[in-house]
């Protein structure tokens, strides 16, 4: 899953493409006279600029993270969100983000929710690897057909009623997404 398939991804690239066709519109009815109006230029280029913008902003809050997750092999996620400025669910949806585009190995510690890392781009964080088997670190359940059933049979499944990944039963957190499960 690449940057175009998160969901800011899309949104900001929608943003942009109209952005470019009002542009295009306003400049077209103001040179040509086009149905429309020149003003169309105004909020073509806003749109332009919210766009750019959240797209940097989008890539500076994944190497904010990366940077943060180099220096510790296992750290809480509020303790990240105090030290990065970033809501823990922002959090959250980047690590997962990242362990997709294979950027990072880390996993959620079912208990507390700890983050685990084991390895950013490619490097060991800061004093070495936490846990000692990256088997240790649970894939998500292949994608299938779809089934409709209730998040409840879900958990008792076996399996993490927000990304499908398998749990325990005494699990507090999914080790996959992070998700609260109690």
């Amino acid at each position: 899953m690449g940057y175009l398939d998160t969901s800011i991804g899309r949104g900001n690239i929608w943003t942009f493409l109209i952005g470019v066709a009002f542009i295009i519109w306003g400049a077209l009815s103001w040179r040509f006279g086009f149905t429309g109006t020149p003003y169309l230029l105004i909020p073509g280029g806003i749109m332009l600029i919210v766009a750019i913008s959240n797209i940097s902003v989008f890539r500076y809050n994944r190497e904010k993270i990366i940077g943060a997750l180099r220096s510790y092999k296992r750290v809480s996620l509020s303790l990240l969100a105090q030290e990065i400025g970033m809501k823990e669910k922002e959090i959250k949806e980047i690590i997962v983000d990242l362990r997709t585009d294979n950027k990072i190995k880390a996993s959620f510690e079912p208990e507390t929710g700890d983050v685990i890392v084991l390895s950013v781009k490619g490097q060991a964080p800061a004093g070495g690897v936490l846990v000692a088997n990256p088997a240790d670190v649970v894939a998500p359940m292949p994608v299938g057909e779809p089934v409709m059933v209730s998040e409840a049979s879900i958990k008792d499944q076996g399996y993490c009623p927000y990304c499908g990944s398998r749990i325990q039963g005494s699990d507090q957190f999914c080790v996959t997404c992070g998700s609260a499960l109690g």
